[in-house]
């Protein structure tokens, strides 16, 4: 269509060419001694338009000649980038494919064009990882570590990931505490950080990491819940030693995870370990109080306070609520037992394992039963035999 227009536009301008050459009669006169030149105005103008023409293109055929060189270099480079661009992309396809061999083959040619270099640099390195080449890997790391200060964190964080997954947990918490000075709030970076802290039984470092990332909405609660849980657990097993450390580990517990049962029951096992029962039943009936628990309840039944008469009527009142509950009948049967208390003992007893037959139920009553001699035993239950399902009948 342009080339229509350009002819169109030549035609034109040829045709008013003629008009006015054959309507000018004048002329131009050129003297140069000795030599005299009269031509055509209309000639003249035509001469001049050619000779303008003939430099303009001789100017332009000049400068494509020379600048050959550079535009030959240009286009290959520009080939070049374009190859090392397709080569990084089919690189991270192979990478996610999980086709590793050929992804670092693919990243590493766009590394050599310098295409992205960061992210070739890192899929190159997570390739290598993935192959087990770990010297190789660690030679592309040290790459990122060239292109300058605003890598440094990505560099970091790609290591660590990478060691962790090699178990190497210390080297790995090094990084990811730099990680941390030059970022504070960078996700990724605390996330490993968890991790590595987890792993090396750093505790307390490790729920105030999650408390943070809780803080950036990078870890709902339901999921937050069972390691914060499992951190306070190794804290209190670890001050499990002596009774005022476990004191103090516990209060240092937030309020409203004392409330959460499985901790409960891992810091009350341990009160009564060291024979302080009276801290385990305060934990114990606190939260059999917020939410009913059988574990906490049999743990109940392992308390011997001075005040056993005040846990049998506790019990007792729980008892109304729930009446069908065997893990309840066994303990307020151990408490009776403890304050000699046969006969109701031995109801709650045989109720228990009426509701729910256990082999504890089972040798309990075998218990019983040489404490107060088979005449006083209930006349359902006077028997010695073994019961094949749970040991002692």
């Amino acid at each position: 269509m342009s080339g229509l227009l350009w002819f169109i536009a030549l035609f034109v301008v040829a045709t008013i060419v003629a008009i006015a050459v054959g309507l000018n009669t004048g002329y131009v006169l050129i003297v140069m001694a000795p030599w005299r030149i009269e031509i055509s105005l209309a000639m003249f103008v035509i001469g001049i338009i050619v000779l303008c023409l003939g430099l303009y293109t001789f100017s332009r055929l000049a400068y494509l000649s020379l600048s050959l060189p550079n535009r030959v270099q240009a286009y290959r480079q520009k080939r070049s980038k374009n190859r090392a661009r397709s080569a990084l992309y089919q690189g991270l396809t192979d990478y996610f494919e999980g086709n590793f061999k050929r992804a670092e083959k693919q990243v590493e040619l766009a590394l050599e064009n310098g295409e992205s270099p960061a992210l070739s640099a890192i899929v190159a390195a997570r390739s290598a990882h993935e192959l087990h080449k770990y010297e190789k890997r660690d030679l592309y790391l040290a790459k990122i570590n060239e292109l300058g200060p605003e890598t440094r964190l990505l560099r970091l964080t790609t290591h660590a990931d990478l060691l962790l997954d090699e178990r190497r947990f210390n080297e790995a918490l090094t990084l990811l505490k730099e990680a941390h000075r030059l970022s504070p709030k960078h996700v990724r970076a605390h996330q490993l950080l968890l991790k590595a802290q987890l792993a090396t039984g750093a505790w307390r470092a490790a729920i105030e990491t999650l408390d943070l990332l809780e803080h950036l909405h990078a870890i709902d609660e339901v999921h937050a819940l069972p390691i914060r849980r499992n951190a306070w657990q190794q804290l209190l097993r670890y001050s499990a030693t002596y009774l005022d450390d476990l004191k103090a580990t516990w209060k240092s517990i937030p309020s409203a995870l004392r409330l959460d049962n499985l901790l409960a029951h891992t810091a009350a096992g341990y009160f009564i370990d060291l024979k302080a029962h009276d801290e385990a039943l305060v934990i114990i009936e606190k939260n059999l109080e917020k939410s009913w628990d059988d574990a906490l309840v049999a743990l109940y039944g392992e308390c011997r306070s001075q005040f056993n008469r005040t846990q049998i009527e506790r019990a007792e009142n729980w008892l109304k609520a729930h009446p069908d509950n065997a893990v309840l009948l066994l303990t307020l049967a151990k408490l009776c037992i403890r304050e000699l208390l046969w006969g109701k003992a031995q109801s709650y007893l045989d109720a228990s394992i009426f509701i729910e037959p256990s082999r504890e139920a089972q040798l309990l009553r075998q218990e019983l039963a040489e404490k107060i001699g088979p005449a006083k035993q209930s006349p359902a239950r006077n028997s010695n035999s073994i019961d094949p399902d749970f040991g002692v009948a």
